[in-house]
């Protein structure tokens, strides 16, 4: 392929896919510099900054720029359309350019008002068949064509959260189920289930620590997503109900979890007793912790009601939701 000084990529990368880095790459592979501008859309569902910031991340060598304002999208907008553009991108960039790469026609029309020559990257996305408006639409299931630095901006660790005999656990499986995502059962029934129920404060250290080790584990998966069933508040909560008391151990373990999400299970559900529950008269007060605690540390949640499967409706909405771009 022939040689050239500068190259120039025009998109909106909306999200940056792997369609975009084969063609970004294409230009780097045989130009010794590449301008890479970053449509800046008036309808824009991904901030500029964001989309520019994935591109820099994933091509430190190519130089990043972006118009001062939004452009027409397409000839039909305007009579003027090339005309906007040629002079918009004289303007922005910094010299001439010799190649034009693009994967879509326009790029020949793009290549002449620039007097550059075209190079078409992935005519027809045989190479790469995805867009990102397909993306958009259902990110989780096109997942793999997500640019790395997107994977890491858009994965999520959910944790169910609440009160005993909410349905916590099953909603945790039910929600992996539905996803085929992972999930991380709560290791305090590990220990409570080993005891007999007989548990000491103790064992309170144990929990957290072995939890969060669990949770970290699981994180090394990469998925989109990982459901995580309760969290080191609950223990912090727990510890105070039982022995009147913490360990210093569990505000840090607090500190150092991180979930994007948590979904906080209402008390609509019927008691059912076993072997690791203790305050059957109490769920309303200690919902009333639970909330309280999440407010108390800024941290985001929704509210989850419902008996049965609207339970698991309601949760699958809000999780969908999380993933919804603009």
């Amino acid at each position: 392929m022939k040689h050239y000084n500068t190259g120039f990529v025009l998109g909106k990368f909306c999200p940056l896919h792997r369609g975009h880095m084969l063609l970004i790459q294409r230009a780097l592979n045989v130009c010794d510099l590449v301008y890479v501008v970053v449509d800046n859309i008036m309808d824009e569902v991904i901030p500029v900054k964001q989309r520019m910031q994935w591109v820099k991340h994933q091509y430190p060598t190519s130089v990043v720029l972006t118009q001062s304002h939004p452009l027409p999208q397409d000839p039909s907008e305007t009579p003027f359309f090339w005309d906007i553009w040629r002079e918009e991108l004289l303007r922005l960039l910094p010299q001439s350019v010799d190649a034009v790469f693009a994967s879509e026609p326009y790029g020949a029309r793009l290549a002449k008002e620039l007097s550059a020559d075209f190079v078409m990257v992935d005519s027809g996305r045989q190479i790469v068949p995805v867009s990102a408006t397909l993306i958009r639409q259902d990110i989780i299931g096109q997942w793999q064509y997500l640019a790395p630095i997107v994977q890491d901006d858009f994965r999520k660790t959910i944790c169910i959260y609440g009160p005993e005999s909410t349905g916590k656990s099953t909603l945790t499986k039910q929600l992996a189920d539905h996803y085929h995502m992972p999930y991380v059962e709560e290791y305090a029934k590990q220990v409570i289930d080993s005891k007999k129920g007989d548990i000491g404060f103790e064992d309170i250290e144990l929990i957290v620590e072995g939890h969060f080790k669990a949770v970290e584990d699981a994180r090394q998966q990469n998925t989109p997503l990982l459901f995580v069933d309760t969290d080191a508040i609950i223990s912090k909560l727990w510890s105070n109900e039982l022995f009147g008391k913490e360990s210093p151990v569990i505000e840090d373990y607090i500190a150092k979890q991180h979930f994007d999400h948590y979904l906080l299970l209402d008390v609509d559900l019927p008691w059912v007793d076993a072997i690791h529950r203790y305050r059957p008269k109490e769920r309303e007060s200690f919902f009333r912790k639970c909330e309280e605690q999440l407010i108390k540390r800024g941290i985001s949640y929704t509210l989850i009601r419902g008996e049965n499967e609207q339970r698991l409706i309601n949760a699958i909405k809000c999780v969908d939701g999380l993933f919804k771009i603009g």
